[in-house]
């Protein structure tokens, strides 16, 4: 009974279909469509009480589930002690534990699980951009015409579940060709709904990673990847850990202003991470929990709501203590990804660095960079189940 349920396919297709919603489509910012919110949740934590016991009765846990297990637990707690939205803290740990059951339970059958993540992602994002196109006054019936979009609620949302659908889109292009074409539309939709919408730092970020499929070349690729890195952790020392005390710094000014064009607060985001900090300094080691809409209003600005920058939260919500685990969660799936880097690889490293860099000026649920470091520590059984004739790299794709 135990092998056969890891062969019925339809399970997990419902399964990641109605998970998908949940992350992915923000269905409660309508009130006609709250009654599918629950439900999508409801779905989601059985799923994974469901998966949960299948996975325990293996009595086996990688050192990467664990390390998220103990990520979850202390924020949990934190959020507890403080009295902060520790029910926030419970959804998103079973969002993404239950990616890694998934994982976990179909190591040896990830085909069909990363396909079915693809197709309902590509999914979701065609319907957003349909319904926006066919019925634009949709919009009104939001409790709040400025989180009225199905992406996310708020346009700057958009961007971490569409930069998943297309990277998910590009390293299923090793099972068929067809998906070629379906990465091809999908980029393309991805840019025109960030233009409706006007979220620039999504565009910027999606157009970069479609001309990085365009790269040949994998050593290329690699120093794209490097790169990009590199300058997500110079921005942050330089910038967003300095605040509002980059105004003072003439060079800073002369390259933001001058060169780049861009406002030197970054609409007010200097603003907010010069609070973040402050935040941050009031408990440095154990943070203050989730905080919820009201207490960041409380604590840090009316203006707009948490510190715009995800490592920001990371620190605000469990201090040094959850950074230093987010840190080891992240170097476990670098660790891993980097043994086994060819072409597929590098489509998951620059999605990391992708977004990692959209998160610098928001703060996404960390489900998303969760379902990314999932795919990196994957990457060495999802690579063993491509087609052994299109080998480690799509046709068409030279070195």
């Amino acid at each position: 009974m135990y092998l056969q349920l890891k062969e019925i396919k339809w399970i997990p297709f419902c399964v990641i279909a109605a998970f998908v919603t949940r992350v992915g489509v923000t269905l409660h910012v309508f009130p006609s469509l709250m009654l599918f919110s629950y439900l999508a949740l409801g779905l989601t934590i059985l799923s994974f009480f469901f998966y949960l016991m299948l996975y325990l009765k293996e009595k086996r846990m990688t050192t990467f589930a664990m390390a998220y297990v103990l990520f979850f637990a202390f924020l949990f707690a934190m959020s507890v002690i403080n009295d902060a939205e520790y029910l926030m803290a419970f959804y998103v740990a079973v969002e993404v534990l239950l990616l890694l059951l998934l994982f976990a339970y179909y190591q040896k059958n990830l085909k069909f699980i990363v396909q079915t993540f693809a197709f309902f992602f590509s999914l979701i994002i065609y319907i957003n951009l349909a319904i926006m196109i066919l019925f634009p006054a949709w919009m009104f019936q939001a409790k709040d015409i400025y989180d009225s979009f199905l992406l996310g609620g708020n346009y700057n949302q958009m961007g971490a579940r569409l930069i998943c659908g297309l990277v998910v889109s590009v390293l299923c292009i090793h099972y068929s060709k067809w998906w070629i074409l379906n990465s091809i539309i999908l980029f393309l939709v991805c840019v025109t709904t960030l233009l409706l919408v006007g979220s620039m730092n999504s565009t910027a970020n999606i157009i970069v990673y479609g001309l990085f499929c365009l790269i040949p070349s994998l050593t290329l690729r690699k120093a794209a990847i490097v790169s990009l890195f590199v300058v997500f952790i110079l921005f942050h020392v330089f910038v967003v850990f300095n605040g509002e005390s980059i105004h003072h710094n003439e060079l800073a000014v002369y390259i933001i202003e001058d060169v780049l064009g861009k406002d030197i607060t970054f609409t007010n985001r200097t603003f907010l991470w010069e609070g973040s900090m402050r935040l941050f300094s009031e408990s440095p080691i154990v943070g203050h929990g989730v905080g919820g809409a009201d207490w960041y209003r409380a604590n840090l600005s009316a203006m707009a709501l948490g510190p715009h920058n995800f490592l920001l939260s990371i620190l605000i919500h469990g201090g040094i203590v959850l950074f230093a685990m987010y840190c080891v969660i992240c170097w476990m799936a670098f660790k891993k990804i980097i043994e086994n880097f060819d072409f597929g690889a590098s489509v998951i490293l620059m999605g990391i660095a992708v977004i990692m860099f959209m998160m610098t000026m928001e703060v996404y649920s960390i489900f998303f960079i969760s379902f990314f470091l999932t795919f990196a520590y994957y990457y060495k059984d999802i690579r063993e189940s491509f087609p052994q004739k299109s080998g480690n790299k799509p046709s068409g794709f030279t070195k």
